[in-house]
């Protein structure tokens, strides 16, 4: 892997004296994720700049985790997930090669959560909890490997989109499962964000007019949810409730649909220029996902 680390990532390969697999990146270059393989041995966290969800992939399971000397977490299933809040402080023990998956969260990710969702200033503290099972994160990091590779081991990066529902709904989980203070009903829906999650007819023409106007370009939820003058984390609800699809697998959708018109009608255009234009990465990235979506590739559908 090529690139500087920064924040987060860069502590944990100083402390194990190793580098990730590869990095998840958003379309801006941030990081906001790592796999990692780590080998046996000890190691000291120190102060993490942002809380980190690990997931475990894979290998050995014979984990430690200490905290001022006493053990408070010992062996982790695949599957298991821990949270380590930002500024903790951990010894780690690992009895062979463990493979995980980091997800960094920064604050002020959570905070807008609560500003925006709660109506709070501040987000409700997270527990410190390790290798707990938990089917929706088992899931939701099964989706997210599924977004990510192939594109992610060859450096390209997560679409705006994605990470923005990626992050929603999972810092929507962890503030209403795992947050030390509970969090009501009420405060999860607010009252402004009205008593029906169905997004309006007028409101679905104008985000529909939106998307094929910047079809091509990377669209981010923030976008999309100002036409419904609503937080990102109900218009990903409501518009979920409404389509019945997320905000990304519509655009996909749509940019699909628009290739195979390009695919019929522009026979003398080249793939790649398709591709360009329904706003897919590469012509890898294009050529996969049409295969994946139609059962043929883009070539084998022209005929």
């Amino acid at each position: 892997m090529t690139g500087v680390l920064s924040s987060t990532p860069q502590i944990i390969a100083s402390a194990t004296a190793s580098a990730p697999d590869y990095v998840l990146q958003g379309h801006n270059g941030d990081i906001f994720g790592a796999r990692w393989n780590h080998p046996a041995g000890e190691t000291q966290l120190r102060r993490n700049a942002e809380h980190v969800l690990v997931y475990h992939l894979s290998g050995n399971t014979d984990v430690e985790r200490l905290q001022q000397g006493v053990v408070t977490g010992f062996r982790s299933r695949v599957g298991s997930v821990t949270f380590m809040p930002r500024d903790s402080e951990s010894d780690w023990r690992l009895g062979g090669n463990t493979q995980v998956l980091h997800l960094y969260l920064p604050q002020s990710l959570l905070d807008s959560f609560a500003q925006d969702v709660l109506e709070r200033d501040a987000c409700p503290e997270i527990e410190d909890f390790f290798a707990v099972p938990d089917t929706w994160l088992d899931g939701f990091f099964r989706m997210l490997a599924s977004e990510a590779p192939p594109s992610a081991a060859h450096g390209n990066r997560l679409e705006t989109l994605v990470l923005d529902q990626v992050q929603s709904l999972l810092v929507r989980h962890l503030v209403t499962r795992y947050a030390r203070e509970r969090v009501s009903d009420t405060e999860r829906t607010p009252a402004r964000a009205g008593k029906t999650n169905q997004l309006r007819q007028s409101v679905l023409k104008k985000i529909n007019a939106l998307i094929h106007e910047r079809l091509h370009e990377d669209i981010c939820l923030k976008d999309l949810a100002e036409i419904a003058c609503i937080s990102k984390d109900h218009f990903l609800r409501a518009f979920r409730d409404t389509v019945g699809q997320t905000p990304y697998h519509y655009l996909l959708s749509q940019r699909l649909e628009r290739a195979r018109v390009l695919l019929r009608e522009e026979q003398a255009m080249p793939v790649a220029e398709v591709a360009r234009r329904c706003g897919f990465k590469n012509l890898s990235h294009f050529s996969a996902t049409f295969r994946r979506m139609t059962g043929v590739s883009p070539k084998g559908y022209r005929g």
